[in-house]
């Protein structure tokens, strides 16, 4: 799969450079506390809180937390009680992501969880989620789907990061033939599926957005 051109610049140039909060976050978490490279782009992040505040979802699910960068813009979304339920199977930085988190002044809409993303959402309620983001091991992508699917609500949103992705995931732990693999299972599986409609969005590495039609 080849990687697309993503005019980077252009957006930043058009649209801004990220807020002092955040590029604060970022800085220190990738710096400072030495994190992997892998949270989602700018666009993607500013997309992500557009989406939640257009949704206006009471339950946002997050599988894969990192720093908490992608849970910041989906946290600065939400309207009303609306809460983010983020689950990170890195411990360490689940509790930066935390840190990052209480300093933007959002610890009280997000909770984080540690662990593997299926078997800890098999412990939470089963109330529906409205939105669900998926940024976890690439690898995984099939396995959350199957998980999340009974957990999303009919008209729910469904949104996975590194759509376009071409495999290139050493940081994340995963061989990049498993990692594309994944991907490339997952974005197939809801393109057959009569469940969902999807577009992808351009982004660095892509979002798929799956709008669940029915159960």
């Amino acid at each position: 799969m080849t990687q697309p051109h993503f005019p980077s610049g252009y957006v930043r140039a058009v649209l801004g450079g990220r807020d002092p909060v955040a590029d604060s976050i970022l800085r220190s978490s990738l710096g400072e506390h030495a994190q992997p490279t892998i949270q989602v782009d700018d666009n993607a992040a500013r997309l992500l809180e557009l989406l939640v505040r257009v949704a206006r979802p009471e339950r946002v699910l997050e599988i894969g937390t990192l720093f908490g960068y992608s849970t910041l813009h989906l946290a600065r979304g939400l309207a009303g009680t609306g809460t983010v339920t983020s689950i990170e199977v890195d411990p360490a930085a689940a509790r930066l992501a935390r840190d990052n988190l209480d300093a933007a002044g959002l610890a009280d809409r997000v909770s984080i969880l540690v662990g593997d993303a299926v078997e800890v959402l098999a412990t939470l309620p089963e109330d529906p989620f409205d939105f669900v983001f998926v940024d976890g091991r690439k690898s995984e992508y099939p396995r959350y789907l199957a998980a999340v699917h009974p957990r999303l609500r009919v008209g729910g949103l469904l949104v996975a990061d590194d759509a376009f992705s071409a495999g290139d995931f050493a940081p994340d732990g995963d061989d990049d033939t498993d990692a594309a693999r994944g991907i490339s299972g997952y974005v197939r599986a809801l393109g057959r599926s009569s469940s969902y409609a999807s577009a992808f969005a351009g982004t660095e590495t892509g979002l798929l957005i799956s709008r669940k039609e029915s159960a």
